[in-house]
C-alpha cells in the first residue's frame, strides 16, 4: 500500500524518541519562563517590601533573596528533568515513563517553592508581623494556607506548616511517579505471560505418515 502523505508523522510519533525530544525541549523552555517568572515576582517583592516600615523592609528583602535561590532552584529542576526525559531509554512504553518524570519534577517544583516560601516567610514573619503571602501576586493561591500569627511562635509556626505540607505534596507526587512505572511493569509482566500462554496452546503439528 503506498504511504500517504500523513504517514511519515505517524511515523514519527510512534518513534519514542521524538515525543521525549519535544518535552524535554518544552521543559528547557518552561525552566527559562520560570526564570524570567521569578524575576518579575521578585521586583514585585522588591517593591512592596520598600513601602513597609524598615523592620518589614528587612523582612521583605530576606524573603527576596531566599525567593530567588528557589527559583534558581526551579529553573535547575526543568532541566535536569528534561535532560532525564532526553536520555529515556526506547520502549514499548513511550509516554507513561515521561509522565512519571513530569510526576517527579512537578512534586520537587513543589517542594522548593513551598520551603523557600516557608523559610522567607518566617524571616518575614519575625521581622514585620505581617503575612507573607501578601508579598507574592498570584503564586500564592498555589500553595496552601499557612496560619498567620505574628511573633516569633508565629513565624515558626509558618515555617513548620510550610515544610510538611511540601514534603507531603514530593511524597503524594513521588508515589504517582511510582505508581505509573509500576502500571508499566505490570503491562509487561502480563503481555509476557499472555505470550507463554499462548505458545504453551499452540496445538502440535500432526505425525507425517510413515514416521
Amino acid at each position: 500500500m503506498t504511504k500517504l502523505f500523513f504517514y511519515p508523522v505517524l511515523d514519527a510519533l510512534n518513534d519514542g524518541k521524538v515525543i521525549r525530544g519535544f518535552v524535554a525541549i518544552a521543559l528547557k523552555v518552561l525552566g527559562i519562563l520560570s526564570l524570567l517568572g521569578g524575576l518579575y515576582l521578585f521586583i514585585e517583592i522588591l517593591k512592596m517590601a520598600f513601602q513597609l516600615p524598615t523592620e518589614g523592609t528587612i523582612g521583605g528583602l530576606l524573603f527576596a533573596v531566599i525567593f530567588a535561590a528557589a527559583v534558581l532552584s526551579v529553573a535547575q529542576i526543568f532541566w535536569y528533568r528534561a535532560n532525564s526525559i532526553g536520555t529515556l531509554a526506547d520502549s514499548s512504553f513511550t509516554v507513561i515513563p515521561i509522565v512519571s518524570i513530569l510526576f517527579r519534577l512537578a512534586g520537587e517544583v513543589y517542594a522548593v517553592l513551598g520551603v523557600a516560601v516557608g523559610v522567607g516567610g518566617c524571616l518575614f514573619i519575625w521581622f514585620s508581623t505581617n503575612n507573607p503571602m501578601g508579598l507574592m501576586p498570584g503564586l500564592g493561591n498555589l500553595l496552601p494556607a499557612a496560619p498567620g500569627g505574628a511573633g516569633f511562635l508565629g513565624g515558626l509556626a509558618f515555617l513548620v506548616y510550610m515544610c510538611v505540607a511540601s514534603l507531603m505534596a514530593l511524597v503524594l507526587f513521588y508515589f504517582l511517579a511510582e505508581a505509573s512505572i509500576v502500571l508499566v511493569d505490570v503491562a509487561r509482566h502480563i503481555r509476557l505471560l499472555v505470550k507463554q500462554g499462548a505458545t504453551r496452546t499452540e496445538p502440535l503439528a500432526a505425525p507425517v505418515a510413515g514416521d
